[in-house]
């Protein structure tokens, strides 16, 4: 029972020092210091750290408010400890309460000696006596942004953009455990078939109306599946399998940016291009585009190695070109917490002008009727609107083109923009449709 408790912990508070202070990313982090540790207890660490995340602000004034040193002078490690305790506290149910605050006070003598091991007793013993710091209302984007752990400025935005009450929903879904999607193969099996065997191994998934291949994975780990290994399915969020259904079919998609491969997989899988050319400048990354498309018997996705700035393709030779965007990341603040505590407005504008640039070579590539997806999983203007029409409006004979709704995806598309907002469903992301005239 010790080990349950404590492995996870001390490792998340380890993870979190990473992430906050070293720029790790969390994900990929949890992923490497999990690899020796039971399911339980990897699935454990994991719902520490990125619920830290989630939940820091708020957690830090419940600290703050228990606590009579400034947070900035605790000694490292301490603010760690008190944050994954009462993060278990307040948000989770299968550890006790008292268990946590004595797992917390152990560690921390651990780390400190007997004063440290006492304040953090203290700590969280008020805490627990007096609740939670108040913050319900919405009145306020400040009054969010400390509740949800956001940016103010990013809820500010939001909150003239969007409204209060959808900025609400959007703050309440990034702050929600995110659940893995999967892509079904339809040369192994279907969908229905997949959902099956894996409920037979105590996978739960349940369907998605966004995509006709789509899963989404409620319980347990799917990659340990010997059906992942026969390339039954990939991993892949639905948002990525939505991007080709805004694209008119074709015999050949260019797709930007492509590794490791999910974009062009589903534009094959579901019959929207015969061949996809997967440029990607990453070695790495195209290793492991490489080891999906053979895994999944998708050997028509063809792994190129190339810099977006200078793809080294035929100008104005392609029909369809498809570009997912390094960005900001502000839709996908769910799965990757860790972005709200790096992103500012500076950060956008400078990611704003490479895509500016990477967009204007993409568009290169495009020839006369040919159509060119621009996506992102930012919410930002900057990153989306801004950058398309300024592209557009200097790129000769280019325009911006009306997506034809795919059945079950109307709601979310107005004329040449496609945006789902963060929700129970999908994370966020943004996409919009250009088209060079055809040759007169």
């Amino acid at each position: 029972m010790t080990r349950r408790i404590t492995e996870p912990r001390a490792r998340a508070v380890s993870v979190l020092r990473d992430v906050l202070e070293r720029g790790a990313r969390a994900s990929v982090r949890v992923t490497e210091r999990a690899e020796d540790l039971a399911p339980a207890d990897a699935g454990l660490l994991r719902e520490l750290v990125l619920g830290v995340l989630r939940w820091k602000s708020a957690l830090d004034a419940e600290i703050q408010a228990a606590s009579r040193a400034p947070l900035s002078r605790l000694a490292p490690d301490l603010l760690g400890i008190l944050e994954v305790a009462l993060f278990q506290i307040r948000r989770l149910d299968r550890v006790p309460a008292y268990a946590a605050v004595d797992e917390a006070v152990r560690h921390a003598r651990s780390n400190g000696g007997p004063k440290a091991a006492g304040f953090v007793n203290a700590v969280l013993r008020k805490a627990q006596r007096t609740g939670p710091v108040a913050g319900d209302a919405a009145d306020s984007p400040d009054r969010l942004a400390l509740r949800f752990s956001h940016p103010a400025f990013l809820v500010a935005r939001w909150w003239d953009r969007f409204g209060p009450e959808k900025t609400l929903e959007v703050l309440e879904a990034d702050n929600e455990s995110s659940p893995l999607d999967l892509m079904c193969n339809p040369r192994r099996t279907d969908r229905e078939t997949l959902a099956q065997v894996l409920a037979s191994e105590g996978i739960a998934t349940e369907t998605s109306p966004m995509s006709p291949l789509a899963l989404t994975v409620r319980r347990g780990n799917p990659i340990r599946s010997a059906r992942f290994a026969a390339g039954d399915f990939t991993v892949q969020d639905i948002g990525s399998q939505c991007l080709p259904f805004l694209l008119p079919p074709a015999e050949t998609l260019v797709d930007v940016a492509a590794a490791p491969g999910g974009k062009s997989f589903a534009s094959i899988a579901l019959g929207r291009s015969a061949r996809a050319v997967s440029l990607d400048r990453s070695l790495e990354r195209l290793r492991l585009l490489d080891q999906n498309r053979r895994r999944l018997g998708m050997l028509e996705a063809l792994p190129v190695a190339a810099d977006a700035l200078a793809p080294p393709l035929a100008a104005a030779g392609f029909e369809r070109v498809l570009f997912d965007a390094p960005c900001s990341g502000t839709g996908t603040l769910r799965k990757n917490p860790e972005i709200r505590y790096r992103i500012t407005p500076q950060a956008i504008a400078r990611l704003a002008r490479a895509q500016e640039e990477a967009l204007a070579a993409a568009l290169n590539l495009l020839s006369p009727g040919g159509f060119l997806l621009y996506s992102t999983c930012s919410l930002e203007r900057e990153e989306n609107e801004d950058v398309v029409a300024r592209v557009a409006g200097r790129a000769a004979g280019v325009t911006l083109a009306r997506i034809d709704a795919p059945e079950g995806l109307e709601a979310f598309v107005s004329g040449s923009r496609f945006q789902v907002l963060p929700s129970a469903a999908s994370d966020g992301f943004t996409a919009h449709l250009l088209r060079r005239a055809p040759a007169r």
